[in-house]
């Protein structure tokens, strides 16, 4: 923490509101900042905005009743998010909708997804209250991905309004006056160090932890690969942190099963296009149903800890697939996240099987050398859960009959799988206002935060909370930062 409330301090820029992070968040409280009178700067990381909005799935979540949704997500939350939090995301966010089409935004409904693992209209149904949630919506536009669909609509209007943004120039520390709270912050822009004074407001956007394996380690307890921002390295949480901030959430994420190649930094999400495939830990066994598992919670029973070895034998684990399946379509989701950038997974997998990614061979035999897994014992595994497609019926792990479709003709295929991260939801505090709280219960002084970064959800997400809440969010922020008095 440092002094930041002297009248000589030479500062390089000045504004009411300085927004760092510039993703759907940061977007969101750009544009209700300026909206209500207040010059704004953007300090982005990266040499471009987006963050994990164009990376996302874009979807956003809809009411039918706000006390029955308000009753949903605080059971989900388990008691870590006050209701009033929840109360004012629910009615915020329920405005989110009308909020886009005011900017030009066209809103489609959000169709179920027709791939596996399955993906429910509404996630844990029997939950209190979920049936106060509405279908998913998401913006509808010219590309393939409605998280790229929603950040083009936001940037444009953000480009009208001609913000001033610094990009290259990721905040290293928060600037404080004992009497005015946050004045301002330093950034680092190449070789320059940059003071940006915000005579209103901070505003904290920058994301979570994907990518700072430690932190996994530390609050996750677990190893998890990410799969979007490169740039997420938890640095809100330290700027916060310096400067008192209560941490929360600390162990909530929104993470699938994915794949990591040599060739990439980061993960891609593992998504089946047809039934006939199972998942198996390192000894061949099946542990999960693997069609019935929201998305954002697959990583879950992947965390178990043999406590006579204290081997994780679930991570890596294995999904096993047969040639029907194969051939149903792409075994690997490029539209989103940062592989999109990069790489577009072909049909047939044709090029994925030569390029090693997937294991091939004509006989499970041959295929468990391939993942070094006990052949008699992946052998067995196929040969119950072929018997059981047969009748119809999982009684360990409860897969619904529908998806219940054998493995059968060879070639069979194996991909390595690992708990990969959307998102992290942990971070500072903040309260209904959007304020930044510190360790003692109170907010810190013109400091605001949304988005992922200190998150109101906790272990248990459901799916089209994150963009949802850093739009409404962002805009309580951008609102509140901007009502504060000047500093003179």
């Amino acid at each position: 923490m440092s002094e930041g409330g002297s009248k000589s301090m030479k500062w390089d820029h000045e504004a009411d509101v300085v927004v760092v992070g510039y993703g759907g968040a940061g977007a969101a409280a750009v544009l209700a900042a300026s909206e209500a009178g207040a010059s704004v700067i953007v300090i982005e990381k990266n040499p471009e905005g987006g963050g994990n909005t164009r990376y996302s799935g874009g979807s956003l979540r809809t009411y039918l009743d706000t006390k029955k949704a308000s009753d949903y997500i605080e059971t989900l939350c388990d008691g870590a998010t006050e209701r009033d939090i929840i109360e004012t995301f629910v009615v915020e966010s329920g405005r989110n909708l009308e909020w886009i089409k005011a900017m030009g935004g066209e809103i489609a409904t959000r169709p179920t997804p027709q791939s596996f693992p399955n993906s429910l209209p509404v996630a844990f149904p029997s939950t209190r209250g979920s049936d106060g949630i509405g279908p998913r919506a998401r913006v509808k536009g010219a590309g393939d991905d409605a998280g790229i669909d929603l950040w083009g609509l936001l940037k444009r209007r953000v480009d009208d309004l001609a913000i001033r943004a610094l990009y290259s120039a990721p905040a290293s520390q928060l600037l404080v006056d004992k009497d005015a709270g946050v004045t301002g912050v330093v950034a680092q822009h190449g070789e320059q160090t940059l003071r940006v004074r915000a005579k209103r407001g901070v505003i904290l956007t920058c994301g979570g932890f994907e990518y700072d394996t430690q932190m996994h380690i530390n609050y996750l307890g677990q190893k998890y690969f990410a799969m979007c921002n490169p740039a997420n390295t938890g640095d809100g949480i330290r700027l916060a942190g310096e400067v008192g901030a209560e941490l929360w959430h600390m162990k909530g994420v929104a993470a699938s099963l994915g794949y990591k190649f040599p060739e990439f930094e980061f993960g891609i999400r593992c998504s089946m296009p047809a039934g006939g495939f199972m998942f198996v830990d390192q000894l061949g066994q099946r542990f999960m149903d693997e069609t019935g598992t929201d998305a954002h919670l697959m990583w879950s029973p992947t965390s178990y800890i043999d406590t006579r070895t204290l081997q994780r034998k679930r991570i890596p684990c294995y999904v096993i697939f047969d040639e029907d399946t194969r051939m149903r379509g792409p075994v690997g989701v490029t539209g989103q996240g940062k592989v999109s950038d990069v790489y577009q997974w072909t049909r047939d997998n044709n090029a994925e099987i030569k390029k090693g990614w997937i294991k091939a061979a004509d006989t499970i035999g041959d295929l468990s050398r391939h993942i070094n897994v006990r052949a008699d014992s992946l052998q067995a595994t196929i040969a119950k859960y072929n018997l059981q497609c047969v009748g119809g019926y999982d009684p360990e792990l409860g897969r619904a009959p529908d998806t219940l479709i054998p493995l059968g003709r060879p070639p069979y295929y194996a991909l390595e799988l690992w708990p990969c991260l959307f998102n992290t939801q942990g971070g500072p505090k903040r309260n209904a206002r959007a304020q930044v709280i510190n360790v003692r219960g109170l907010p810190i002084k013109r400091l605001y935060s949304a988005g992922e970064l200190g998150s109101l959800w906790h272990r248990n997400y459901p799916g089209a909370g994150n963009v949802s809440e850093a739009l409404a969010f962002g805009r309580i922020a951008g609102r509140n930062a901007a009502a504060e008095i000047p500093l003179g």
